[in-house]
């Protein structure tokens, strides 16, 4: 990987983890999943308060945990497959027992419906 490529990562992981601390404690459910397009989203949300944020995990090719939990702790690492391997992300909820191996992650806000 090269110096632009790892400055880029260490950028977009910053964000990632900046977005998921905002939405730590709020409940998170599986939202939508499409075998076709390779694509997870989770949703977050808090009760009683607007708006809600959505995980998108872009060619997961590990998926493990629950449809929906409490308190959401989420985390992203990013781990090679191996001495000199493809970078992968993943994304994590030790509480909940999830774990989601993925090419790539992206966050959005506020997006519809809005509770």
């Amino acid at each position: 990987m090269n110096q632009g490529s790892t400055v880029h990562l260490e950028k977009h992981v910053r964000t990632l983890r900046a977005f998921l601390e905002r939405w730590r404690g709020g409940v998170a459910r599986l939202w939508e999943f499409q075998a076709a397009h390779c694509h997870l989203t989770l949703r977050i949300e808090r009760p009683g308060e607007p708006g809600n944020l959505h995980v998108i995990c872009l060619g997961p090719e590990f998926i493990h945990g629950p449809v929906q939990w409490d308190n959401c702790a989420l985390e992203v690492h990013v781990k090679a497959d191996g001495p000199g391997g493809t970078e992968r992300y993943i994304l994590r909820d030790t509480q909940a027992s999830l774990e989601v191996k993925t090419e790539e992650i992206e966050v959005k806000e506020h997006c519809k419906p809005l509770a």
